[in-house]
């Protein structure tokens, strides 16, 4: 086994629960990248499938999974596996969407991927180019978080402050560079983009499991950062 799936037992045990209906089960995100923070990030999993299961089968196997709160999968079936924008099956907070297994995401699994069993990410998925890839991440800026921005009260939440500043400095380093950055790299790079030492450092603190609210000063601030920055990435 995988000694990065020593942090996060729960998911050696969906591996088992879900092994007969998966080709391959692999993992991404931060566990795969080493920043993995238990009961705090998500799990990023995805599974390629020999055809697309039961919608009914997977929620209960989710569901009956203890632990599983914050596990995410995709399922892709074999057969389609090429167009990025096609919608597979993601279950996700609790939940079952469609939604596409887009470019970041795969080159996530090229880059840094944990392979839990069957064969290797390259061996079954497409390969994603650079200019792929940075173009994703400036349509997460430019689609996604742009809506968020114009939301003032989103912002009064913790995960919108946490996650919009740091999806902020990954896609700069995308777009720039054509790397994909940790989450832990993205808060060491924020006082590049104008968020000040002591937002950053209530983000580490929130990442480290501290309860520490956002005041509405902090809320509005952040939101202009994002505005602001992301139209200068973006020029």
């Amino acid at each position: 086994m995988d000694p990065r799936l020593a942090a996060a037992p729960v998911v050696p045990a969906f591996a088992e629960a879900i092994r007969p209906l998966t080709h391959a089960l692999y993992v991404g995100g931060s566990l795969a990248s080493g920043d993995y923070r238990p009961g705090i990030s998500d799990l990023d999993l995805c599974a390629v499938v020999p055809r697309e299961p039961d919608e009914r089968q997977l929620v209960d196997l989710h569901r009956a999974l203890p632990g599983a709160d914050l596990l995410h999968c995709a399922y892709l079936p074999l057969d389609d596996l090429h167009e990025l924008g096609r919608e597979h099956l993601i279950w996700a907070h609790q939940e079952l969407y469609r939604r596409p297994f887009g470019a970041i995401a795969r080159a996530e699994l090229f880059a840094f991927g944990l392979t839990v069993h069957g064969p290797p990410p390259a061996d079954l998925l497409p390969p994603v180019d650079d200019a792929t890839v940075r173009a994703a991440a400036r349509d997460e800026l430019s689609g996604y978080w742009a809506g968020a921005s114009a939301k003032p009260e989103l912002w009064q939440q913790a995960v919108y402050v946490d996650h919009g500043l740091t999806t902020l400095a990954r896609a700069a380093a995308t777009i720039a560079t054509g790397r994909l950055i940790s989450k832990q790299e993205a808060i060491d790079d924020l006082h590049r983009h104008g968020v000040p030492a002591e937002l950053i450092g209530q983000i580490r603190r929130r990442r480290a499991g501290e309860t520490v609210a956002v005041s509405p000063a902090d809320a509005e601030l952040s939101r202009r950062i994002m505005i602001e920055q992301t139209a200068r990435i973006l020029a």
